[in-house]
């Protein structure tokens, strides 16, 4: 397969990596952490080091239940400013109860991409409601 994408067009194999981080991702709801790992191989196979490739490992160390390695694989995504790496760490971070980090990352993140909107809502609107009980 990695003989084939350097022949696709960009947005063709753009499109490849994210359906494959999906599957991953569709592997590790499954509990199959095992396959959702050989997947997330296989994409670093691909584009090594891409943000696909680091978003569909972060996956499979989430479903592993490995939070700290999956904040380590996002810092260098988070710390260049890419947004779904920054949504990734909040994400992560939250899970931990690193509640004062996840906001400020959450307050970083650029708000004009629409197809982090849903994500980035939700974490803000968990981010409210963990403020709340805080403050109960």
């Amino acid at each position: 397969m990695s003989d084939l994408v350097p022949f696709a067009a960009p947005e063709s194999r753009c499109r490849l990596l994210r359906r494959l981080t999906e599957v991953a991702f569709l592997a590790c709801v499954k509990n199959d952490v095992e396959r959702a790992r050989r997947i997330a191989r296989g994409i670093d196979v691909v584009a090594p080091g891409g943000r696909e490739a680091v978003i569909a490992c972060v996956l499979v160390d989430l479903a592993a239940n490995d939070v700290e390695a999956a904040l380590e694989r996002l810092d260098p995504l988070a710390r260049a400013n890419d947004p779904y790496g920054m949504a990734f760490q909040a994400l992560a971070l939250g899970v931990v109860g690193r509640l004062s980090e996840r906001d400020a990352v959450l307050r970083r993140l650029p708000c004009d991409d629409q197809a982090l909107d849903g994500l980035v809502a939700a974490l803000g609107s968990a981010a409210k409601v963990d403020q709340e009980v805080q403050d109960q």
